[in-house]
């Protein structure tokens, strides 16, 4: 038997809550619960970013304070802004579920190397995804609506600097009015870093 309805329960949320947050019908929601069918494994996902626990947990297969599998989406430039984001996603990173309550995560693997040493090429990065961010986090920062790129934020008086740590590589600036009518926006900042030794 599944856990779907007491995670429901344990995140005071209704069926039909439930329901129009998975984009299905609340009979759907009812049917899964009794255990009559199963949700797919696009649906195991999403349902494991809304209760914030393992699909295993969800299944019943593992403890509720397993890790939380977060996709890795694609990978971001640590050098020219290229950000390419894999609809296909077939690889899985885990956090702590105590880390996954506190926001939506995804995974992104960097590419170049702006940003050496202190992230390499082929790095996985926990990336929270967020507008804001504060000065010196590490942010994927997007120009326009398809150029990111992988730096550190700096905030000045007069626009941002987005800064990389490898000297060979320029930094970015950015004017206040440059930033509205680019637009410049933060699509999320490293929280945690993934590395093969």
């Amino acid at each position: 038997m599944n856990n779907i309805r007491a995670l429901r329960k344990k995140a005071n949320l209704s069926q039909l809550e439930l329901a129009e947050l998975c984009g299905v019908h609340q009979t759907a929601i009812s049917q899964w619960e009794k255990g009559r069918t199963n949700p797919d494994t696009d649906m195991l996902i999403a349902l494991s970013q809304i209760f914030h626990c393992s699909i295993g947990a969800i299944l019943g297969l593992d403890a509720p304070d397993d890790p939380v599998m977060i996709p890795v989406k694609g990978f971001v430039q640590a050098g020219v802004m290229t950000f390419i984001e894999d609809e296909d996603v077939c690889e899985f990173i885990a956090i702590s579920p105590e880390l996954a309550r506190r926001g939506e995560f995804c995974g992104l693997t960097v590419k170049g190397q702006s940003m050496y040493p202190l992230l390499q090429n082929g790095d996985t990065l926990v990336i929270k995804v967020q507008a804001n961010a504060e000065d010196n986090d590490i942010v994927v920062a997007i120009e326009g609506h398809e150029n990111a790129t992988l730096k550190r934020l700096k905030v000045l008086k007069n626009g941002i600097l987005l800064m990389a740590e490898n000297p060979d590589y320029n930094s970015i600036f950015y004017t206040k009015e440059q930033v509205a009518k680019l637009p410049v926006t933060i699509f999320g900042k490293a929280v945690e870093l993934r590395r093969e030794i």
